[in-house]
């Protein structure tokens, strides 16, 4: 069964998450690519766009 997730107590109901990856580039013929995204961290984190508390989920 899916969890209904409700809008942030102050009314936003955009997330993003916390700082938990990096991506890896390398140069290839004068050009910057992609190599690898990377996460930091198993568990992800969202926080309210605006107000910065954490969504529970």
């Amino acid at each position: 069964m899916e969890q209904k997730i409700k809008p942030c107590e102050c009314g936003c109901n955009e997330f993003i998450t916390q700082p938990n990856q990096y991506d890896i580039y390398q140069i290839n013929n004068g050009k910057l690519e992609l190599i690898e995204t990377l996460n930091t961290e198993d568990e992800e984190k969202l926080f309210c766009r605006e107000c910065s508390k954490e969504l529970q989920y």
